[in-house]
């Protein structure tokens, strides 16, 4: 590091900053880095920035590269506890063997990574040195060291375990699935042996209960149960029937056909000529009830909005009867409304509509007592 520009360390409390803004010409003096031959286990407290703004050490490691005095390389990625991490605060743990060569180190710098991709985000250099040991009669050679890469192989060697294990997981799974496979075949063989499959064009029974989802179509069918059932409804509806037509019977019959036995009155008048001119029907529903339906062409002699008309009947009808009627006409916008005196021939209908001198089309249905 002879050619870089070096700069005292900055203090945060017990942490040492490390300011990721750097050039890379400059390096941190980090006292707190050097140490006596022997050292084991030097802690020291770290603060990363970026300038002034703590660096967020998420998903992030640091790793100390160096050569030693005698040019040795040392790399260990031994940070081993982050105090804050959104903070940048870390605790690294320097290993023995940086302490073995006295001297000051002629390259070091830390490298902050990427944890799952491991790529070099930043790198921040530092200077400290290693003082001779009074204790220490001989520290033997300096050696190579390089725990990180011990540490992938140790991450390698577990993954390729992991993946071993696995493969073996599933080569004893198909084992266990080959010979379920196996014993599924040799049953269903010894089924065909015994003729046990239904086939297309032979006999076949089903004993067991079977369950046909979706459209199934049957050409012939033949069951005993089926043709009971069928027998049973084809009785039950046979007797509904008969027991309908006797009830009927006698009971809804016509009394009066299409007859145009009436008078009307009001605003109404007959159509001169045509095929459809209104013509009432009585029906007998049941004892004591009967209907009374008319249906044809009226016309309406009134220049008025507003209108009556009147029908006068060859029956008797009361306001305790039901009436309803319907007008057709050019003009939807009109109405028809019936209205019944007392024990009287006559049915008033009041309308709503301009159809002055026009042929309207009328129906109408009476709900009365027999009478």
């Amino acid at each position: 590091m002879t050619n870089l520009v070096g700069d005292a360390a900055t203090m945060q409390g017990k942490y040492v900053v490390l300011d990721t803004t750097v050039g890379s010409m400059r390096s941190v003096a980090v006292p707190q880095l050097s140490g006596h031959q022997g050292d084991a286990g030097r802690i020291i407290y770290l603060a990363i920035k970026d300038g002034t703004t703590p660096h967020n050490m998420d998903g992030q490691k640091l790793v100390l590269k160096a050569k030693d005095a005698g040019g040795t390389p040392k790399v260990s990625d031994t940070m081993t506890a982050v105090d804050s991490s959104a903070g940048g605060l870390v605790q690294f743990t320097v290993p023995t063997q940086f302490y073995q060569t006295d001297g000051a180190y002629s390259t070091a710098y830390f490298e902050i990574k990427s944890t799952s991709s491991d790529t070099v985000i930043s790198t921040i250099n530092v200077s400290f040195e290693v003082l001779e040991s009074a204790t220490i009669m001989t520290t033997g050679q300096s050696e190579v060291y390089n725990n990180e890469m011990g540490n992938k192989m140790d991450e390698v060697n577990t993954s390729i375990t992991n993946q071993l294990k696995t493969l073996k997981d599933q080569v004893d799974t198909a084992s266990t699935l080959a010979q379920t496979a196996q014993a599924s075949l040799d049953a269903i063989t010894a089924a065909a042996k015994s003729n046990s499959f239904a086939t297309l064009y032979g006999k076949n029974t089903f004993a067991g209960d079977n369950t046909f989802n979706g459209t199934t179509t049957i050409g012939n069918l033949s069951s005993p149960t089926i043709d009971s059932l069928k027998n049973t409804l084809t009785n039950n509806i046979n007797a509904v029937s008969n027991s309908v037509n006797s009830q009927l019977a006698g009971k809804l019959t016509v009394t009066e056909n299409w007859t145009r036995n009436y008078t009307l009155g009001g605003a109404f008048k007959a159509p001169e000529g045509g095929a459809n001119q209104f013509a009432l029907s009585r029906y007998k529903i049941m004892d004591g009830l009967s209907i009374i339906t008319g249906r044809g062409d009226l016309v309406v002699n009134s220049d008025n909005e507003y209108f009556e008309g009147s029908i006068t009947l060859p029956w008797i009808v009361d306001n305790a009867d039901t009436a309803f009627c319907q007008m057709y006409w050019d003009n939807s916008e009109g109405y028809a409304l019936p209205h019944l005196g007392v024990w009287d021939k006559t049915i008033g209908i009041s309308m709503k509509g301009k159809c002055a001198n026009k042929k309207c089309r009328l129906s109408l249905v009476i709900f009365t007592a027999d009478r």
